[in-house]
């Protein structure tokens, strides 16, 4: 069955009707709700912060069945996310399935058939920033005029690199946030303006990189692919350029080139931002000692890492978890 919605609200409204989860009054207030899910249904909750132009929406539950919805929703929204679990499958119309992993995560809505699968018994964590129709034609299209209409080229820049360290900490902002009322509207609008700047910022440095004058063939992008799952699954090695380079079927300098020309940084710093990416999770979802996590993410030098970690984010992992570890 496809259920049809004139916006992304009715259907987050109907998400929350379906009886999977169900309001907590003593926990909510006026624009920020809080709903359990039903326990015959799984455990968890969502907790959904909605105006009139924009929501933010922070998940984190279990089915205890499998559940499919496939909506066609009328309106043109961006979404963007931040994943801390890689259970979910999106499927858009005439494309293939998508499985979201940690990282962040941007989509864009065009009114077309999407199907949003989850697993029974695989957690479900993310936070969501949606920003509707109305939030491009009152907001930003009268502050930007015609620069406003770049937002979405952005976004999908933005989705192509999920373990951006800049914007993965900014969702641990705002999901840490304890603000309420307008003191809470107002942070959390500065942060989607802080979020569209950091990412205009990174989409404009990625346009001089595209200027690089090696060609890269469908079949580099295929190997370049296979280098990126090698690194996703080897986050506490450290390979050499000479064996990404093999695993790329290229020249070092070749491998170089293309990596930086696909992916918008070097091997090294790409690396590097999957690495504090995962370090980032693991200190928000794990009781793990520093000193492990830092093993985990290839750093047997805890001072090292912890070193890196304030000049990537500004604080220590120990003072991060303090703040943000809710």
């Amino acid at each position: 069955m496809i259920y049809i919605f004139k916006n992304i609200i009715d259907y987050y409204k109907n998400f929350i009707d379906s009886r999977m989860f169900i309001l907590v009054p003593e926990l909510s207030m006026k624009d920020d709700f809080y709903y359990k899910m039903i326990t015959k249904c799984g455990e968890g909750y969502l907790k959904i912060y909605l105006l009139n132009n924009f929501m933010v929406i922070n998940a984190n539950y279990i089915p205890k069945k499998n559940f499919e919805k496939i909506s066609e929703i009328q309106e043109d929204y961006v979404e963007i996310s931040q994943f801390e679990s890689d259970s979910s499958i999106l499927k858009e119309e005439n494309k293939d399935s998508i499985n979201v992993g940690f990282g962040i995560f941007s989509y864009i809505n065009n009114s077309k058939k999407v199907s949003v699968y989850c697993k029974k018994y695989e957690p479900v964590k993310f936070t969501k920033i949606i920003l509707t129709e109305d939030y491009y034609d009152k907001f930003l299209k009268d502050k930007f005029e015609k620069d406003f209409e770049n937002v979405k080229s952005i976004m999908r820049f933005v989705s192509l690199n999920p373990f951006l360290p800049e914007i993965n900490f900014l969702f641990q902002q705002i999901k840490s946030c304890k603000a309420k009322g307008l003191s809470k509207k107002i942070y959390i609008e500065s942060k989607i303006l802080e979020l569209l700047s950091l990412s205009t910022q990174i989409y404009e440095e990625k346009n001089n990189i595209n200027k690089l004058s090696v060609k890269i063939t469908p079949e580099d992008k295929k190997y370049l692919e296979n280098v990126l799952n090698y690194m996703k699954n080897n986050l506490n090695a450290y390979p050499s350029i000479e064996d990404m380079a093999e695993i790329s079927n290229m020249s070092k300098n070749r491998f170089q080139m293309a990596f930086k020309k696909i992916y918008g940084a070097t091997y090294y710093k790409y690396f590097q931002m999957l690495k504090f990416n995962r370090a980032l999770l693991l200190l928000n979802n794990s009781n793990y000692s520093i000193k492990k996590i830092s093993s985990m993410v290839g750093y047997s030098n805890t001072g090292h890492f912890t070193g890196l970690f304030r000049k990537m984010y500004g604080v220590t992992p120990k003072k991060y978890r303090d703040i943000f570890n809710l």
